[in-house]
């Protein structure tokens, strides 16, 4: 593991720390307003936002405890740096065979569906 392995999953530990603290926020304010607590109390706001936070390190103190998983974390990190990623020149490339092949074959599936539509308008008629 190199340092920067380090580094890079505790910025995912600060991005998951981040994502959890924002949804467990936004659920506990559709708690209030569905409750009325969040009309009725004025300090609700602020439990809200202690809540959405203490949910948030709850996440990442669960998620970093395991040993077994931040190795699993630091070698996924480690084997991302070996990937040799296409240049901007192939996914353009590869992205435009991907729609000629979607769209050639959406005209096939469209041409069957037509034909088998049409029989079975004459066999039912």
């Amino acid at each position: 593991m190199q340092k920067d392995d380090a580094y890079w999953l505790m910025v995912s530990y600060v991005v998951f720390f981040t994502l959890s603290a924002y949804v467990g926020f936004k659920a506990i304010e559709m708690v209030g307003v569905q409750m009325v607590w969040a009309e009725r109390y004025e300090w609700y706001k602020v439990a809200e936002t202690l809540g959405g936070v203490a949910l948030g390190l709850a996440a990442v103190f669960y998620v970093k405890k395991d040993k077994a998983r931040n190795e699993y974390y630091e070698s996924s990190i480690s084997e991302l740096r070996k990937v040799t990623w296409p240049t901007w020149l192939d996914v353009k490339r590869m992205t435009v065979i991907v729609c000629v092949v979607v769209a050639v074959f959406a005209v096939v599936l469209g041409a069957f569906d037509y034909v088998w539509a049409e029989a079975l308008k004459i066999l039912l008629t």
